[in-house]
């Protein structure tokens, strides 16, 4: 893990707003069958007062992060290619933007300590948004001086089970029994914990093409469908093994 100090060049101020409670607000992913390429996000501000869109912005990949605004009229989100982005609250006008070396797939954290103003964002990355992998632990301070990292480039893969022992086994048994850890930590979120159904994902019991090996792993590998491909996210052990779950325990 990384903890880094930087230099946000912002505008607009940045202190925190009030800490009383406010209203959850929620944000979506949504999954169509069939697919169509890839994914389109957009990060929107409703004015709450009418109900109409203030402004919006359209990117292309998913919007798979949360957002913290702050009483100087800014918003901060993150970006699955790394960026941490900050906006005018009022107008959505860019004002600094830092890359963190990997998805930025979470919600940014401010704080003000000793008079002074930081923020605090993990990036980890998310295999359902198939964003770059890391552990990087970034506090950002108006008076940081470390450059920002390098882009991450693709997904990177992280440790799951799945993988083959010390000596090299990976049988199918092995594989499906390790499939189960991998299934939890990928693929749970939107086909459930028991692959029936969750987040927008099918029922896998029930797709014929679930108890086809070659198919499934097929699948977890290129995506489609309104799924994230897992090519370079999941080593090939760990997709053989999710695979083998599938066939064998959820769809048998």
């Amino acid at each position: 893990m990384t903890a880094n100090t930087v230099t946000p060049t912002l505008s607009g101020g940045g202190k925190q707003a009030n800490a009383s409670p406010q209203p959850a607000v929620l944000g979506g992913t949504l999954t169509l069958a069939g697919g169509f390429g890839q994914n389109t996000g957009y990060f929107t501000a409703i004015d709450v007062t009418t109900g109409k869109i203030a402004w919006q912005k359209r990117w292309n990949e998913s919007c798979y992060a949360g957002s913290t605004a702050t009483a100087g009229n800014l918003v901060f989100v993150g970006r699955s290619d790394g960026r941490l982005m900050a906006y005018s609250a009022d107008k959505g006008e860019e004002k600094w933007s830092f890359q963190l070396g990997a998805g930025a797939n979470n919600a940014p954290t401010i704080f003000e300590r000793n008079g002074k103003e930081y923020l605090v964002f993990y990036a980890g990355g998310n295999a359902l948004s198939a964003s770059p992998h890391g552990d990087n632990l970034w506090l950002l301070g108006l008076d940081g001086t470390m450059d920002q990292a390098a882009a991450a480039g693709g997904g990177q893969g992280v440790g799951h089970a799945g993988e083959s022992d010390e000596n090299g086994n990976n049988n199918s048994e092995t594989s499906a029994a390790a499939g189960k850890k991998v299934f939890a930590d990928n693929c749970a979120g939107c086909h459930g914990a028991d692959g029936h159904g969750g987040n927008g994902g099918p029922d896998l019991s029930t797709r014929p093409a679930a108890k086809n090996l070659t198919a499934v792993i097929a699948q977890v590998t290129n995506g489609g469908g309104g799924m994230p491909a897992f090519k370079g996210t999941l080593s090939e052990a760990q997709i053989k093994a999710v695979s083998a779950y599938v066939t064998q325990t959820i769809a048998k």
